[in-house]
């Protein structure tokens, strides 16, 4: 049975239940993929912490041009089922790795993350937010989009080549005291992605 869900601004309130939504993403899709302890010291507090960092003192997201898109279901045990940030290109990781120069001349707009409860893969709640994220980045004037995936991460990849993302450049990701392999996929064109 499909899950009605419906999307809307992330709020300094739904970072509990993002927290636990992500980290349970990250258990679920990273196991086998990122060193066991990595996983290990990660939790649902400490994301939620990081994620609440991005709303300033009157709970507005503190950076222009940075959508943060939630995904909320009434029926789902976690009512915040999903949820997608982005913004201006990074010059390096969010770990201080350097990201190859051409990839932030050549895209300015960047999807940080998006992720989705496990158990709604294929609801199309992935899609909404892909679709929202690249809506918002047209109405800030960008007519591209860039996001890092691990390598590895077929189920990932798969989606990304699905909504006709296209590899462009590779770069190191460091995560605790390894380093991973990681893709750039691009999107040239958001007017044809929308259209």
């Amino acid at each position: 049975m499909p899950t009605a869900f419906s999307l809307r601004p992330a709020l300094p309130a739904d970072m509990p239940n993002l927290g636990a939504m992500q980290h349970a993403c990250w258990m679920h899709a990273y196991k086998g993929l990122l060193d066991d302890s990595f996983l290990a010291q990660l939790s649902p507090a400490g994301i939620a912490g990081y994620q609440g960092k991005h709303f300033d003192a009157d709970g507005n997201h503190a950076s222009p041009r940075m959508p943060f898109i939630v995904a909320e279901s009434a029926s789902h045990p976690n009512p915040i089922v999903g949820f997608v940030r982005g913004g201006p290109t990074r010059a390096k990781s969010a770990s201080g790795d350097a990201v190859p120069p051409a990839i932030v001349t050549n895209y300015p707009f960047e999807l940080f993350g998006i992720h989705v409860a496990h158990d709604l893969h294929r609801s199309g709640i992935g899609r909404a937010l892909f679709t929202q994220f690249a809506r918002a980045a047209q109405s800030y004037g960008e007519n591209s989009i860039v996001l890092w995936v691990l390598s590895n991460n077929a189920p990932a990849i798969a989606f990304y080549e699905s909504l006709s993302g296209k590899p462009v450049a590779s770069s190191p990701l460091t995560l605790g005291d390894k380093s991973y392999p990681q893709t750039a996929y691009a999107w040239n064109d958001l007017s044809a992605l929308l259209a």
